[in-house]
């Protein structure tokens, strides 16, 4: 038997997932956000550390990370 957790999202960015996947082959937020960690882990493609930090500041300013 599988084992689950939980991961919070706001409501608002996931209303915008879901307006976005309207359009798209997934059946559920669940299943793009899978889809798409699957693909980062499997990508051979590295960011910079300068990517890095920029993405981090962008999800410290939308509230997502302290």
């Amino acid at each position: 038997m599988s084992e689950y957790t939980t991961i919070s999202l706001r409501k608002e960015f996931v209303a915008d997932v879901e307006a976005y996947l309207e359009d798209e082959p997934f059946d559920s937020v669940k299943e793009f956000m899978k889809h798409l960690v699957i693909r980062e882990i499997e990508s051979d493609e590295e960011i910079s550390t300068a990517e890095a930090r920029q993405i981090a500041q962008k999800l410290r300013d939308l509230g997502y990370m302290e």
